[in-house]
């Protein structure tokens, strides 16, 4: 899965670089003037004057930040950190449901180590009285 996300991760980037690169062509085009009316105004594209270049610019600089910074922390304050929360609240009632086992489990726990004390030292005294005579 993690070539997977790098893979779309690397696409979703040069998806951005090519339309900021296409926006700069457009921007910078030489071909023929536009002129568009809508409802009887008249609006003339293709002046190329220095206002209509930088407002094209700083329209592609804010989009292109928007797409590299923005959009990656949304998804990742988004989605990530509601699962962390999620696994984090899992990850204390476990830990208490354990805490509450262990000490409802304390005297059995207690006597079985008593018992293996216990017998482990019979073990050990026994082999050992076993060798001594050899």
């Amino acid at each position: 899965m993690k070539t997977l996300f790098k893979i779309l991760f690397i696409a979703t980037g040069l998806m951005v670089l090519m339309a900021m690169f296409g926006g700069f062509a457009l921007l910078n085009h030489h071909g023929s003037d536009m002129h568009i009316v809508l409802n009887d105004d008249e609006l003339f594209f293709g002046g190329s004057d220095f206002g209509d270049w930088l407002g094209a610019s700083i329209g592609l600089f804010v989009a292109g930040l928007v797409c590299i910074v923005v959009l990656p922390l949304v998804l990742l304050l988004g989605v990530a950190l509601p699962l962390l929360i999620v696994g984090g609240v899992l990850t204390l009632i476990v830990g208490g449901l354990l805490g509450v086992g262990a000490l409802l489990g304390s005297p059995l726990i207690l006597l079985g180590l008593l018992l293996f004390i216990v017998l482990r030292n019979r073990r050990r005294a026994n082999s050992a009285a076993r060798r001594e005579p050899v």
